[in-house]
């Protein structure tokens, strides 16, 4: 039934604590929880799969896995497996209780000063334990924070994704990170630009090959460009380069019309004549006016080549990290490069343009072409040409091993940040295996004297004197002798009638009577202190037993005023009540401090109709003020008249006998007529005489009539 239950931070189980809760809604297992720590094993009878954490006031908490008892020989649980574990009720008899004797003193005494010393050794060890486990924690805190640097470093979904404490333990321990492992912030961010990457960089194509025929092209272009008139023209037209195109003219004109005279001098214009200069114009001229042409469109088209060239250079983002900062250096030198020899193309191409216009036109070459120095420009590119070429290889190379390359990078950023952080984790390692050496040594300490102490605690042990004292208990709370436990050679208590006959077949108010008041002797035995002690008590009176109550009641709060704390749970209306006026008193007496709890077990219908879910809290109100249980049965019946609430749906039943027989006692309503239902005993009992009540009474007419059908039809004995 506690299922998934967590309290509130105000919800406290006081010095003096009361849980109240009906049968069945999980008393029994809260028992179970604090007996499990007692024995430090899980209880046989609760779930293996059962899991609980308890916080303590000093802040420590106790868990299912591993269970510990802090508390030692100072917890002790009753309960109803503490009954079976210690009684065996068909052969009247029980286990030992173990007190200490007086009568050997030089014993005795050092079973004091040894019990002391346990106290502080205990402690001790404590507060190494807690030393040890702030050093774990501060080492693995500093184990996650590391990973967490790392994995935010090295921001790579392929290497950083299952990245966790475990792996930085595992490089520390095989070795050592120093100044060469630390990166400077260039390299650091260029590794981590390579881990940024999802997939390689697409490989390059690009080559500073300059276009073919270039360089011959402007060899050739130089020549024609600085060209002499005599290259072209006759040498006997060096001196008139002027009167070649008049030349031209005339010569066309004596042959259109068959001068046969020269009509400039009168001269016979001889055919060799005309024939030697036939050749010139035919040949010379057309084949120096073509190579012009040629030469123009020539260098058009490896002008556009160049300027191709100096377009297709990658951007520095499309070149691997590795390779950016050299590639970016000589780029700038390449783009120089290209555009000073793109100048000086552009400069002779223009030039071969004019020429090529006016082929007798000399042209004088100025500007950066006069002073470019072709073959130095040329040695000089073939060193940038080169280094180009091989910072593409590393990166077609890079783009084709991007895996390993990326595995580079992350080991490089992982031994940086382990290395920033070795100093720490020296420092931290150090600070653990001296916490665990110091433990140890405490541990050891409290080993040698708890050993020491149980030793003379097996000298000491007088069973009898447990079996006087219970005695003198039982007899208290049964107000006669007829039992009476005596020691046995085995260790353990008979259990015996005035006859000296094993007392077998005791009542049920007996076993309650003999089994708490064995728990009770407990309190002192095996050299416990009062003051110390925590004592979690499950309904020590017996349900059938009412005249019992007050005796159980009035021994358990005698035994129990100096203990540390009490933590009391009961079903029982008449017994809670006891307990609640006697916690109430204490509250009184002690208004600065919180000294008292009263709590009860709120067992509700999850919904489904199937589960039942418990929880602690705080006592009702109506239960804490009255001692009747008659306002809040009533209260709960009412929601469920009023509300049709199925919230306490395998509790309406009980609390509605319960309320009918409240009823009954207060009004006498049984000696009345009419018709009638069956109560928990079998009994039958008016619900006429209720219907028959006022409006206004509380369960008068229609809250009778509106109850749940099953709350009214259900028959035999009440759960």
């Amino acid at each position: 039934m506690w299922k998934d239950f967590s309290s509130s931070a105000d919800l406290l189980l006081a010095p003096r604590t009361l849980i109240y809760g009906f049968n069945g809604s999980g008393k029994t297992t809260l028992s179970r929880v604090f007996s499990s720590i007692e024995r430090e094993s899980l209880e046989e009878r609760l779930p293996s799969e059962t899991t609980f954490k308890i916080e303590l006031s000093d802040g420590s908490t106790i868990t299912h896995d591993p269970i510990s008892n802090p508390f030692g020989r100072n917890l002790l649980v009753f309960n109803t497996d503490f009954v079976s574990r210690n009684f065996k009720w068909d052969a009247g008899s029980t286990k030992a209780i173990a007190y200490l004797s007086e009568k050997k003193i030089d014993a005795r005494r050092e079973f004091d000063e040894v019990a002391e010393k346990l106290e502080h050794a205990k402690q001790k060890a404590k507060t190494k334990k807690d030393e040890k486990e702030k050093a774990d924690k501060a080492l693995k805190d500093f184990k996650t924070r590391v990973a967490r640097n790392i994995r935010e470093v090295a921001s790579s979904s392929t290497y950083t994704q299952s990245y966790d404490a475990r792996k930085i333990e595992g490089h520390y321990s095989k070795a050592s990170f120093g100044k060469e492992n630390i990166l400077s912030e260039e390299d650091l961010k260029k590794y981590q630009v390579v881990l940024a990457q999802r997939e390689p960089l697409p490989t390059l194509s690009f080559s500073p090959s300059l276009p073919t025929g270039l360089i011959d092209w402007f060899k050739d272009g130089l020549a024609l460009l600085t060209q002499s008139v005599s290259g072209i023209a006759l040498k006997e037209f060096e001196a008139h380069t002027d009167a070649l195109r008049w030349v031209e003219e005339g010569l066309h004109f004596h042959d259109e019309h068959s001068v046969s005279d020269c009509l400039l001098c009168g001269n016979p214009f001889s055919e060799e004549r005309r024939a030697q200069l036939r050749d010139l114009f035919d040949k010379s001229w057309t084949e120096a006016l073509r190579a012009l042409e040629d030469a123009v469109k020539h260098g058009q088209e490896h002008q556009q080549a160049l300027r191709e060239l100096y377009r297709t250079i990658p951007k520095e983002a499309e070149v691997t990290a590795d390779e950016r900062k050299a590639f970016s250096q000589n780029r700038a030198l390449f783009e120089t490069a290209i555009k000073q020899l793109g100048v000086c193309v552009g400069e002779l191409l223009k030039g071969l343009e004019v020429r090529a216009a006016n082929p007798i036109k000399e042209i004088v070459v100025t500007g950066e072409l006069a002073d470019f120095d072709l073959e130095e420009w040329l040695a000089e590119y073939g060193t940038i040409e080169a280094a180009l070429n091989a910072t593409v290889k590393k990166h077609n190379d890079a783009s084709t091993n991007f895996a390993a390359m990326q595995k580079e990078a992350f080991e490089k950023i992982e031994a940086h940040v382990l290395a920033t952080n070795q100093s720490d984790w020296n420092h931290l390692q150090k600070d653990v295996q001296e916490a665990e050496a110091a433990l140890e040594v405490a541990r050891d300490d409290e080993k040698n004297l708890s050993d020491r102490q149980l030793q003379l605690r097996n000298e000491l042990q007088d069973h009898g004197v447990g079996a006087d004292k219970m005695n003198e208990l039982i007899w208290a709370y049964l107000g006669h002798k007829e039992l009476r436990l005596v020691a046995n050679d085995a260790g353990g208590y008979r259990i015996l009638r005035p006859s000296g006959k094993p007392a077998t077949e005791l009542s049920e108010g007996e076993r309650t009577a003999v089994s708490f008041c064995y728990f009770l002797t407990q309190l002192e035995a095996e050299g416990r202190k009062l003051n110390d002690l925590v004592l979690v008590i499950d309904d020590p009176i017996s349900s059938l037993d009412t005249a019992a109550r007050t005796h159980a009641y009035s021994l358990m709060t005698r035994m129990t005023k100096k203990c540390a704390q009490v933590i009391v749970l009961t079903h029982n209306t008449s017994f809670m009540n006891m307990v609640k006026r006697e916690f109430q008193n204490l509250q009184k007496r002690n208004p600065e401090n919180k000294v008292t709890a009263l709590l009860s077990l709120d067992c509700r219908n999850s919904g489904n109709g199937e589960e039942r879910v418990t929880s602690l809290i705080p006592m009702h109100k109506l239960l804490e003020k009255y001692d009747s249980e008659y306002h809040y049965l009533f209260s709960l019946v009412m929601d469920a008249a009023e509300k049709q609430s199925t919230d306490y749906l395998f509790l309406l039943p009980n609390a509605t006998r319960k309320l009918l027989e409240r009823l009954c006692q207060r009004n006498g309503a049984c000696r009345g007529g009419g018709r009638r239902v069956a109560s928990g005993d079998g009994q039958a009992i008016p619900v006429q005489v209720l219907q028959d009540q006022p409006r206004d009474h509380p369960l008068g007419g229609d809250a009778v009539r509106s109850l749940p059908a099953f709350a009214a039809q259900r028959r035999g004995p009440a759960s």
